[in-house]
């Protein structure tokens, strides 16, 4: 079955057959899929514990959540965005190997090969991302003793996860896609990282809004992680409140217009790097 889209003719069998396989091309990169997700549930348990008391401070708006109730969304934002940039070593391997050249000259032209990359890449990160809330879970059932979801229940997980991985693979992913191409270097992919990691860091992630010096109270209103943030934070500590779905609609705007904007930027790059 066939149908053409924007001038490419897309066969969707060749999509669902390269979609399984690139699934299965993970079982070849362990340390990367373990990378991604260890590094953030470190972080989650180390800053969990050294700031704990963070609850405590006068002023504090969430003062009534444990502090690793607080940051949850920070991680599992955090690990979306490490995901995303993961996700280039998959598609390097391709590249480095000519392999994606080869599949060129078959019926998986260049969109089915795209297509298929970004669908695999939202699976593998939609299942981490569960994983992540997963520990979060247990980690609140050995404090607190008790063994219970979020206040927006099973609704919000999937609507967090949701969220996040179509921020990471929408807007993350296709930076690092592009970067990829241009460049068909992993040291070079990798090292874009921190800038996202800072990203997160100037934001309401770990200190709410009230707490940080003015300097940056001003400056969190221009980075697009912190409308995520909020969002994921207001449906994981309060439920769908008036106030969380509008966070949740702002959010996803900033997703739909970045997207957009990166896609536009990753569509551009590839082509130029194959013609």
């Amino acid at each position: 079955y066939r149908k053409t889209v924007g001038g490419f003719t897309l066969k969707f069998s060749t999509i669902l057959t390269l979609y399984v396989r690139n699934l299965k091309q993970y079982k070849r990169l362990p340390a990367v899929l373990a990378f991604s997700f260890i590094v953030p549930v470190i972080q989650y348990l180390i800053f969990s514990n050294l700031f704990n008391s963070l609850s405590d401070v006068p002023g504090n708006p969430y003062g009534d959540y444990p502090y690793y109730m607080y940051i949850t969304p920070a991680i599992i934002i955090l690990t979306a965005i490490f995901g995303s940039v993961n996700s280039s070593a998959a598609l390097l391997v391709d590249l480095n190997t000519g392999y994606f050249d080869k599949l060129r000259a078959t019926p998986a032209s260049l969109a089915p090969q795209v297509i298929a990359r970004f669908m695999s890449e939202f699976t593998r990160l939609s299942l981490q991302l569960f994983l992540i809330i997963t520990v979060s879970i247990l980690y609140h059932k050995r404090i607190s003793g008790v063994l219970e979801l979020p206040e927006a229940g099973i609704l919000g997980l999937i609507t967090i996860v949701l969220l996040a991985a179509s921020f990471g693979i929408g807007v993350v992913g296709n930076l690092v896609v592009a970067l990829a191409f241009k460049t068909k270097s992993e040291q070079a992919v990798q090292a874009v990282f921190p800038l996202f990691f800072v990203a997160v860091f100037m934001s309401t992630a770990y200190v709410p809004d009230v707490l940080l010096p003015d300097w940056l109270q001003s400056a969190i209103v221009y980075n697009p992680s912190e409308y995520l943030i909020r969002a994921v934070r207001g449906i994981f500590l309060e439920g769908f409140t008036d106030s969380t779905l509008d966070s949740v609609a702002i959010a996803v705007s900033c997703i739909i217009v970045l997207t957009a904007i990166t896609s536009t930027i990753n569509y551009r790059t590839i082509k130029k790097s194959i013609d």
